[in-house]
């Protein structure tokens, strides 16, 4: 929630062109390989009219505007359990073969059956300038300890969670 003063004019305030939300494809058999890809799912336009281009799990950004992009995963443990776990994920730059924005881990905290899932609040950001060139993008598992899948759906693991990447198209 943001606090907005009632003395500030509504119009100072910056809106976006669009925001989208696409989901992370979720299954029993994504695994955890240092390097891959995070695998994606479907677009959802949340506002405006942007709706970005998957293709072998890369989103394509168009030039002519800014990009925020917030990623998160969801991990969890199916073989047997490990107190020292951990995973890290960040965006990658497919144009420019580099890696882009801040990277975000998520540890495993506690013990128990519960603990098997460590979706927490770990998000990789990047703000991304395609004001000349539009770029490929994807979402990549930089570092792993002890973990088994991602985005795991199985009937009796419900609540492990699901992935998500936001993007805030930004006018330039």
């Amino acid at each position: 929630m943001s606090y907005v003063p009632s003395h500030v004019n509504p119009s100072l305030l910056a809106q976006p062109e669009a925001l989208t939300v696409i989901e992370h494809t979720t299954g029993t058999s994504q695994t955890i390989t240092v390097g891959n890809r995070v695998q994606l799912g479907t677009v959802h336009n949340w506002y405006g009219s942007f709706s970005p281009t998957l293709s072998t799990n890369q989103i394509t950004l168009p030039s002519g505007y800014y990009y925020y992009i917030e990623s998160t995963i969801q991990a969890y443990q199916v073989a047997s359990f490990n107190l020292n776990a951990y995973i890290s994920y960040q965006h990658y730059d497919e144009t420019n073969t580099a890696n882009i924005g801040v990277t975000a881990t998520t540890w495993q905290a506690g013990s128990g059956p519960d603990y098997h899932t460590f979706a927490r609040d770990s998000v990789a950001r990047a703000l991304i300038d395609c004001t000349t060139s539009g770029i490929d993008i994807s979402l990549k598992i930089s570092a792993s300890l002890n973990c088994d899948r991602i985005n795991y759906n199985a009937d009796q693991y419900i609540y492990a969670g699901l992935g998500r990447t936001v993007i805030w198209q930004l006018n330039n």
